[in-house]
């Protein structure tokens, strides 16, 4: 394997522990995800509820202060009775206050309605709070657990990032630059292995890119094994290599 192969593998290789390590840094081990997506859960249901009582208390003020307002209007219209002239005006004066009445009528049922609501969600917010109480502990004891280790982690990330630049330094900026377009393409890797394909009745093995499963030529593979450049797949562009146990 030319030297140049072997240090995009050990790139690759460097590059992948990197983005691991990267990834439990920054986001919920394995081992607490269970109870972090419970914990979520949890908080998620019980802010909900929040908003609902919220909202509920929201309602019954501004049905009480429409009934409010609708009495103010009815105990003017009632001292307007006396003052009024006509049968007519006297008819729409009644109409006005039959209609205040049940704006009144109609409020208060809203009020009422809210104040039940925003009872039984505090009821039950009350419930969910005791219930969370002993998750919410159990994740704070985890997380404690969880912050002690990340010192260890960060480190292993910067030292990642360091080998990761010495890996390129050794390596001419045109290939560098080559891996990186790959990669940009490719973020799972950019490299592949070539795998042998025995067919029955076929004296002579083929061999595939292992990504795209597409045929590697001969000439290819003898390239591949021999040449001094990378060599990629004619299909999906990957940098070919051959695996240790599959050289010779």
């Amino acid at each position: 394997m030319n030297q140049n192969l072997q240090s995009i593998l050990e790139l690759q290789s460097a590059l992948t522990r990197l983005h691991e390590a990267d990834q439990r840094l920054h986001g919920i081990p394995d081992w607490m995800r269970e109870l972090h997506e419970e914990h979520a859960a949890r908080k998620t249901e019980i802010e909900k509820l929040e908003e609902t009582a919220a909202e509920a208390a929201r309602q019954r003020r501004t049905a009480e202060a429409a009934v409010q307002d609708a009495q103010e209007k009815l105990k003017k219209y009632q001292q307007q009775i006396n003052k009024v002239s006509t049968q007519r005006e006297y008819g729409a004066l009644l109409q006005e206050i039959d209609t205040v009445k049940g704006q009144i009528s109609s409020s208060e049922e809203a009020a009422f309605s809210a104040l039940d609501l925003h009872e039984k969600a505090e009821k039950e917010l009350a419930a969910l709070r005791e219930s969370f109480r002993e998750i919410e502990e159990r994740y704070a004891a985890e997380m404690t657990r969880w912050e002690a280790e990340k010192p260890e982690i960060a480190r292993q990330v910067e030292e990642l990032k360091a080998q990761v630049a010495e890996i390129k330094s050794r390596l001419p900026r045109g290939i560098v630059a080559q891996f990186e377009r790959i990669l940009d393409r490719y973020p799972a890797g950019a490299m592949a292995p070539v795998r042998p394909i025995e067919r029955p009745g076929q004296r002579q093995r083929e061999w595939h890119c292992s990504a795209c499963n597409y045929r590697v030529r001969p000439q290819v593979v003898v390239e591949i094994r021999n040449g001094d450049s990378l060599v990629q797949c004619d299909s999906c562009k990957r940098i070919l290599f051959f695996r240790e146990e599959e050289e010779g």
